[in-house]
């Protein structure tokens, strides 16, 4: 099992690489291909804009696809994108290739999500998340600088290359190591598939769950977009110093990213609330101490472990109180965290013009209070954790169980059979 997670942590840290490297690298991009450092931009947009939208219409169309040859093709079309993108000779082409690597992605971290997930078992759900995500965070911690120090060596086309070469390594290694498992409850045979993933997107109050997801992730990028520029302007740190601390942050949203999966293999709830409101104070504290940079420094260490810490169980909440919809909802809430992603992004740039930095990270923390109200709202209370029964809580199916009482300490019933021999009644058919 070790080594099957492991291949889809890589492949995850190809997808976050490939998604977020090129930030580094549109300067050399733009002069590369004759357009502003604002044209290049929009290959951040389009990616992410891909990714919202094909990874449900995908997931839709390829439910009923065995799930590791989706988790395969997926690979095998993202390590094409980023070989694409490493030879594209003009600007649209580029772009082309980028939402084609955005779709791939969607399509990826969905259908690796649930091979985890189901590699596990529903009991360690949380913890499955954690690895994929994980991948992830560890690509900002380490592939996204590696991929700005390399684009000055072998240039931007080296590392989409480069990025290719290793997306067909983990594809490789995939075939070797990924076992097929069971796809979700809704895939092959059944008539009401696509009935029963549509569902799970208004079940209950699931569209609470996405606002609430999405103004969280909004709150943590309307201030994180704009956090090394605060470090430089305010805290007079020079930017080797500002990337330094940065990957100290990596490293404690790589540990929240892995605190968050446990917390919500047992109360997801609480795992949330905690994680959100802790975002929230950070973000708070950020206007007091940001003229201190070592304050600063563990303020934003704080912060980067919160915001993974929440992500990881916001997803792995979604994925079990979706039930048969799971790959659906998953896909959606990938997209939802991307939509947060770009949202933050803007408002950020809204504020700081008009109240500086201050205000930047006020807003974020209102953004993350709404957020956390609106899941709250939505995600049902904790039951406990281990798995007997207890009277109220309600099973599969909606049915209440209820856990028997205590024997009591009465004298039990005898029934005499005519040899005149007491026999007792076992206790399981006391009445």
């Amino acid at each position: 099992m070790l080594p099957t997670l492991t291949v889809l942590a890589l492949g995850a840290s190809v997808v976050g690489t490939s998604e977020l490297g090129i930030a580094g690298l549109l300067p050399a991009i733009g002069a590369d291909l004759a357009v502003s450092v604002g044209a290049a931009g929009t290959l951040v947009s389009v990616y992410a804009l891909a990714v919202v939208v094909a990874g449900p219409l995908l997931t839709l169309v390829l439910r009923r696809a065995p799930r590791r040859q989706v988790l395969l093709g997926a690979l095998g079309a993202l390590a094409v994108g980023n070989g694409v993108t490493a030879v594209a000779a003009g600007f649209p082409l580029l772009l082309a290739a980028r939402a084609f690597t955005g779709a791939a992605a969607a399509v990826y971290a969905v259908t690796a999500l649930g091979t985890a997930t189901a590699l596990v078992g529903p009991e360690r759900r949380g913890r499955a998340v954690a690895v994929v995500f994980g991948g992830i965070t560890v690509s900002g911690v380490v592939g996204v600088p590696a991929s700005t120090l390399l684009g000055d060596v072998v240039g931007w086309r080296g590392v989409y290359g480069g990025l290719a070469a290793l997306g067909a390594a983990v594809l490789f290694a995939a075939r070797l190591l990924v076992p097929s498992t069971p796809g979700p409850p809704s895939a092959p045979a059944s008539p009401s598939g696509t009935k029963a993933q549509l569902a799970a997107l208004v079940r209950g109050r699931m569209p609470y769950t996405f606002v609430g997801n999405a103004a969280v992730t909004a709150g943590h990028y309307t201030a994180s977009t704009y956090f090394v520029v605060l470090l430089t302007r305010r805290t007079d740190l020079g930017p080797a110093t500002a990337a330094l601390l940065l990957l100290t942050g990596g490293v404690a949203a790589t540990l929240g990213n892995a605190a968050g999966g446990a917390g919500a293999d047992r109360r997801t709830r609480r795992t949330l609330l905690v994680a959100a409101v802790t975002l929230a104070l950070c973000l708070g504290v950020v206007p007091a101490v940001m003229t201190g940079p070592a304050l600063t420094w563990l303020t934003a260490l704080v912060w980067s472990a919160a915001f993974s810490a929440f992500s990881t169980a916001a997803q792995a909440g979604v994925d079990r109180r979706a039930g048969p919809g799971a790959q659906l909802a998953g896909a959606v809430n990938i997209s939802v965290f991307n939509t947060g992603i770009a949202a933050g992004s803007a408002v950020g740039g809204a504020v700081l013009g008009r109240a500086g930095f201050t205000g930047v990270h006020l807003a974020a923390a209102a953004l993350v209070v709404a957020g956390l109200a609106a899941v709250l709202h939505a995600q049902p209370r904790d039951t406990p954790s281990d798995p007997g029964p207890v009277r109220g809580r309600r099973g599969a199916g909606g049915c209440r169980q209820t856990r028997a009482k205590p024997a009591e300490a009465t004298p039990t019933p005898t029934v005499r059979k005519s040899s005149q021999i007491p026999v007792r009644r076992p206790a399981e058919f006391r009445p």
